[in-house]
This record gives C-alpha cells, sequence and structure tokens, in this order.
C-alpha cells in the first residue's frame, strides 16, 4: 500500500468481526494467497483512500528467482500475522505465541518453496 490506510479484520466465534491491525502506507497484504495458494483468512477495508499495487503469482515468482531471500523474509511476516490471528481466535499466552511463531515460520517458508517451486534455490 502505497497511501492510505486500511483495518485488518477476522471472524472469531465470540464476535462477527474483530480489527487485528492496521495498515498503514509501506504495510501489504493479501501476502498468504500470493505466496502459499491459501484462501484469505482475513478482510481488509479501507479507511479512507487507499493506493496499493497488485501483484500476480507470475510476477511475484520473478522476483523471487531473483531475489529468493525475500521469500525468507516475507514467511517471518506470515508467520507473526498467523500467530495474531490465532492469538486473536484461541485468546494463547506469550508462550504458545512464541512456540507458534517458530513452527509456522518453518511450514510457511516450505509452502512458499514448494508453491513457487524453489526448492532448488532456497534452503529451508
Amino acid at each position: 500500500m502505497t497511501q492510505g490506510s486500511a483495518e485488518v479484520a477476522i471472524s472469531v466465534a465470540d464476535a462477527p468481526r474483530k480489527v487485528i491491525a492496521i495498515l498503514q502506507a509501506g504495510d501489504f497484504f493479501g501476502e498468504m494467497s500470493l505466496m502459499t495458494g491459501d484462501k484469505r483468512s482475513a478482510t481488509v477495508v479501507a479507511l479512507e483512500d487507499v493506493e496499493c499495487y497488485r501483484l500476480d503469482k507470475d510476477a511475484f515468482h520473478d522476483i523471487l528467482r531473483k531475489h529468493p531471500e525475500i521469500a525468507e523474509h516475507i514467511s517471518h511476516v506470515l508467520a507473526r500475522r498467523h500467530r495474531e490471528h490465532e492469538a486473536a481466535r484461541e485468546g494463547l499466552d506469550a508462550e504458545a505465541r512464541r512456540l507458534h511463531m517458530q513452527h509456522t515460520q518453518g511450514d510457511i517458508f516450505a509452502r512458499i518453496s514448494a508453491f513457487f517451486g524453489l526448492g532448488s534455490v532456497m534452503k529451508v
């Protein structure tokens, strides 16, 4: 997102919608679907006029081929966001979040590598 702000919300059992983050210029969203092919897990709603760029798998594949280290960075972001979603849904404590984060980052990194066919380019 290059300008504006948006909120990220998830559905939880005890509430129809729970805001878990506010995105600003420089943030990105939709990364889980782009990077792993998974279905979306949150809803992003613009809070004001927003300008952003859209990348598809083919364009991002070209970027990852040239800079495979980006996948590791994004896997950390995805794991952190996944942890935040789970914590909001399940009320996890700090230690449970930390352990979940460690496991999730490795899993997401492997899924990104598989989805983009980068196994020979990247270390897991």
